[in-house]
């Protein structure tokens, strides 16, 4: 798996999941449980990521701000 960078477009706090605009095109769910810091997701945070494609949907994982 190849780390990826993109922007934080949205998050919802109520379901701690949100949605990253990657760099290269497409955008990517996360759950802010994959998020490697303490701080809140916000959008416009420009994040490094993992994809994880084991499941049946992309999924970012191993997120951090840079």
């Amino acid at each position: 798996m190849n780390a990826q960078t993109g922007i934080i477009r949205s998050f919802n706090p109520a379901n701690n999941t949100g949605m990253i605009t990657c760099d290269l095109g497409g955008d990517i769910n996360f759950s802010a449980c994959q998020i490697t810091s303490l701080q809140q997701p916000e959008s416009g945070s420009m994040v490094e990521f993992t994809v994880d494609d084991s499941n049946c949907a992309l999924e970012a994982v191993n997120i951090r701000y840079l």
